[in-house]
């Protein structure tokens, strides 16, 4: 056959936009973008000719009267699954139903069809040996009410791969916006109920901890916008690390020409906050503290005396600063807040003396709060939350620590749990997981099994 014609032909059919885009009118299955107008030529001609017939030596071909005949070569299902379908250790197949229902969705069937009528009218139309077709493609079935509609609308798939298409994305403002929280957090939150039992009682600060992704810096952001009576004012955040230190923290030197040493001691981030709560001390309004990842940094290095003035029963008294020389004392209406992950092995043990001084509590991964936060995104029905609810519990068992519910705040659809899975949650299990590479198969092979249940149960909101 003549190759160029087919080519666009090909192209054409399946992968062409009818949106008056003469530039680039076609779209790009491998990118996820669109293409130019000389693309199924230039492209994927250059692919099977020098890279699946040349490079890799998956087919043969030659010219004649008819046109290219091209011959696929002994092993090629063999080349193809190890050059394109193995990603590391893992191999994975095409599905099969996939390539069919684009292939064949403009052809009409009988009622009585199947997802295996439709993998057989691909079998019949792509022939290959039962090896070849075993080592390429996978079958997965679903309900024939999801594949077969009697009202074509051909306008639907055009839809869909619009909605595939990947933006450019090359400044800020074409990021989507994160929603931003509520102002008010509910007072019968059950970590608010938490804090507010610790000041009560008398607190020299509390610590959030849990495994990645529970939501521990979130909640001490909003529970000190809610304990303060002005944010911007009242709230000072810091984030500690190993090489942060006293000088960065209480006080520290700075350069200035006008001092006979060149350098002036000037007040850190605690010293601002204890002078804006001395300001407050009369009107009895608090001030936050927020110290994000606490325990990645040294505490007797950071805090110094401060470990024993921080304590409520040493709250008022008066010390030293070593650098300035200066007195302080520490408002009893400071209150520190800190979140820390206690199960990160890269950070060294935390001190026990800085740990006794604060009281905990633990944001653990929530099931209640990852369905909420799926059922806000309204772009899965009742059933498909429930069924991600169930394997978010069951992997809370696989991985060590568990895994964090905020991973499916971005989640508004099956694509978007797709990409947060693969970017987000799977490189953090890993992680608590390390070598154990049983455990990971495991986990990745729940997830597969997750998505062919929510895909092939009721239709995405």
């Amino acid at each position: 056959m003549k190759e160029t014609p087919h080519e666009f032909e090909f192209w054409d059919r399946y992968f062409r936009l009818n949106d008056g885009n003469s530039e680039k009118p076609y779209f790009n299955p491998v990118t996820l973008r669109r293409a130019e107008e000389g693309f199924p030529h230039s492209n994927s001609a250059t692919i099977r000719k020098n890279t699946f017939a040349g490079k890799w030596a998956a087919a043969t071909r030659e010219n004649s009267e008819q046109g290219e005949i091209w011959t696929l070569s002994e092993d090629f299902a063999d080349i193809f699954r190890e050059k394109v379908l193995r990603k590391g250790e893992d191999t994975h197949r095409v599905p099969v139903l996939d390539l069919a229902v684009i292939f064949f969705r403009n052809d009409e069937f009988e009622d009585t069809a199947d997802a295996r009528t439709l993998e057989q009218r691909f079998r019949q139309t792509f022939r290959m040996r039962d090896s070849d077709y075993g080592k390429l493609f996978v079958f997965h079935p679903e309900d024939p009410l999801n594949i077969f509609d009697s009202a074509h609308e051909s306008q639907n798939y055009e839809a869909a791969i619009k909605y595939t298409l990947v933006d450019d994305v090359t400044t800020a403002s074409s990021i989507p916006a994160a929603a931003p929280p509520p102002d008010l957090m509910d007072l019968d939150d059950p970590i608010l109920v938490q804090v507010q039992q610790l000041l009560a009682l008398g607190t020299s600060g509390i610590i959030f901890t849990g495994a990645p992704g529970t939501g521990k810096s979130y909640y001490a952001k909003r529970v000190a916008k809610h304990l303060v009576m002005d944010a911007e004012k009242d709230v000072f955040k810091v984030q500690f690390h190993p090489s942060y230190g006293y000088e960065d923290f209480i006080e520290g030197y700075r350069p200035d020409h006008s001092t006979t040493s060149g350098f002036n001691i000037v007040d850190k981030t605690f010293l601002l906050a204890c002078k804006r709560a001395t300001e407050l001390q009369a009107s009895n309004y608090l001030v936050v503290v927020i110290v994000d990842e606490i325990n990645r940094g040294d505490p007797a290095r950071v805090f110094g005396e401060l470990l024993t003035y921080i304590e409520r029963t040493y709250r008022g008294e008066q010390f030293t600063l070593p650098f300035s020389g200066r007195p302080c004392s520490i408002p009893d209406n400071l209150i520190f807040l800190g979140t820390m992950n206690p199960y990160d092995r890269s950070v060294a043990q935390v001190d026990a003396a800085f740990v006794r001084r604060f009281d905990h509590i633990e944001v653990a991964p929530s099931r209640e709060v990852a369905e909420e936060l799926l059922e806000n995104s309204q772009g899965f029905t009742p059933t498909q939350v429930t069924e991600i609810g169930e394997w978010f519990e069951a992997v809370q068992r696989m991985v060590p620590f568990g895994i964090g519910h905020s991973f499916f705040a971005d989640v508004k659809n099956v694509e978007h749990l797709k990409l947060v899975w693969r970017y987000r949650m799977k490189p953090t299990a890993e992680h608590a997981i390390e070598l154990n590479d049983g455990a990971i198969g495991n986990l990745s092979a729940s997830f597969d099994a997750l998505i062919r249940r929510i895909e092939g149960g009721a239709d995405i909101a």
